[in-house]
């Protein structure tokens, strides 16, 4: 080869190689890995209860995340409509779940938190996040959320329990945990936990009474114990954790009660649900006769047909919505004069279920992690736009709901 030649093969040679792009590796890079999502209920937790306890865990997460002034709830303010309506972004009247009671005339069947329906898939009519999840190939577990009992779509968590009242609420936390410890392929991303703490206690001694005080202070020192456990585990970081409650809680006496039976003969109906939503099954031939003998009946209560409820109860068009429906004002309760007089006890010191447009009814939203601001405080938010939130957090598509992203936006970095 002739020199020149040479030299000019050497200097093609070179250029090439210090001008060519670099190589692209074999593999790409691997995504950041998404957070996992714990999704924690407080029942009963009404949004100002926190400023009357002491409550460290959840002041430790205003502080570090984020604090809404209230989450508005759904109609009914019941627990399993909003509990459903959480992790559907459904209103109860587009995911079926309309009442913690409900009748299906059609099939002569009922659904109630005392029987198997609620494992009976057919009720539900909505996705919830962990089947949305699943489907997309997140590993879920719920520990005691309404409806998980069910296989909504064919679909369970994952790791899932059957419900338990009197299971401890320290061991409940230290299940969650003990998911978090499985290996990376079988450990949970999504994992929601449930405490019917201080919705008891508030039922059974009143609203911002010092029980339903010491129920919260219980339930915040197992959120404590979570988030040591995150802290013990290096996860504080990688964890996205939400704690809630479906609805908040409101004063009820016996004054304040509206008797059903000085207005109607109760063998003309059947009820399907009593106080504060009536839902009434007039007998045949006496629908009527009973609207016009309730329809202005009581200043504080407010009657509707199927059909004619407000528009911001989205409750028209479900067909197990009873043909009347009944709403007590804040603070009322509906029942008969042989019920209140063989019960002394009775209404409960403390109830929901009213009208969202009543801040009693307001609960608590907290969040913290790597995707939440620090140190935000928010307005009240509307519980309906937390699935779209949860599924951005997870990093899945959403199915079809009512909610939407941009109304919570302003909780993220």
């Amino acid at each position: 080869m002739k020199p020149t030649r040479f030299l000019w093969l050497l200097l093609f040679f070179l250029t090439a190689c210090f001008t060519r792009p670099a190589v692209e590796p074999q593999v790409q890079e691997t995504e950041k890995e998404i957070p996992t999502l714990i999704l924690v209920s407080f029942d009963g937790c009404r949004y100002d209860y926190p400023d009357l306890a002491n409550t460290p865990a959840l002041d430790a997460m205003a502080a570090h995340g984020v604090r809404a002034e209230g989450l508005k709830t759904a109609f009914p303010s019941k627990t399993f409509p909003n509990h459903l309506t959480v992790v559907t972004g459904l209103y109860p009247g587009h995911h079926g779940i309309i009442a913690n009671t409900i009748y299906d005339a059609e099939n002569d069947r009922w659904y109630r938190l005392s029987n198997g329906a609620v494992s009976d898939a057919s009720w539900y009519q909505g996705e919830p996040v962990w089947v949305t999840a699943e489907k997309q190939g997140i590993t879920t577990a719920t520990f005691f959320w309404p409806g998980s009992e069910a296989a909504i779509g064919g679909v369970r968590p994952t790791y899932w329990k059957p419900y338990d009242h009197h299971f401890p609420f320290a061991q409940r936390v230290e299940q969650v945990l003990a998911w978090l410890d499985l290996p990376k392929g079988e450990r949970p991303q999504f994992i929601t936990l449930y405490f019917h703490e201080p919705d008891e206690s508030g039922h059974h001694h009143g609203p911002a009474s010092p029980e339903a005080i010491a129920a919260l202070e219980e339930v915040d020192a197992q959120l404590a114990a979570l988030q040591q456990g995150l802290e013990e585990r290096g996860l504080r970081d990688q964890v996205n954790l939400i704690v809630l409650s479906d609805h908040g809680m409101t004063s009820t006496s016996r004054d304040s009660v509206i008797f059903l039976d000085d207005y109607i003969n109760m063998e003309d109906v059947m009820v399907v649900d009593w106080s504060p939503i009536l839902a009434l099954r007039p007998k045949e031939g006496k629908a009527s006769a009973v609207y016009q003998a309730l329809k202005g009946a009581h200043p504080h209560m407010h009657i509707y047909r199927k059909g004619e409820l407000p528009e911001a109860y989205h409750y028209n068009d479900y067909p197990l919505v009873q043909p009347i429906i009944g709403v007590a004002d804040l603070h009322w309760s509906i029942t008969t004069r042989a019920y209140f007089d063989s019960h002394p006890n009775k209404p409960s010191p403390g109830a929901h279920g009213y009208d969202p447009v009543y801040s009693d009814m307001n609960a608590i939203f907290y969040a913290q992690g790597p995707d939440f601001k620090e140190g935000y405080a928010a307005p009240v938010i509307e519980n309906i736009n937390l699935y779209e939130l949860m599924c951005h957090l997870l990093r899945i598509e959403p199915a079809e709901n009512d909610g939407s992203l941009e109304a919570v936006q302003d909780l993220l970095r």
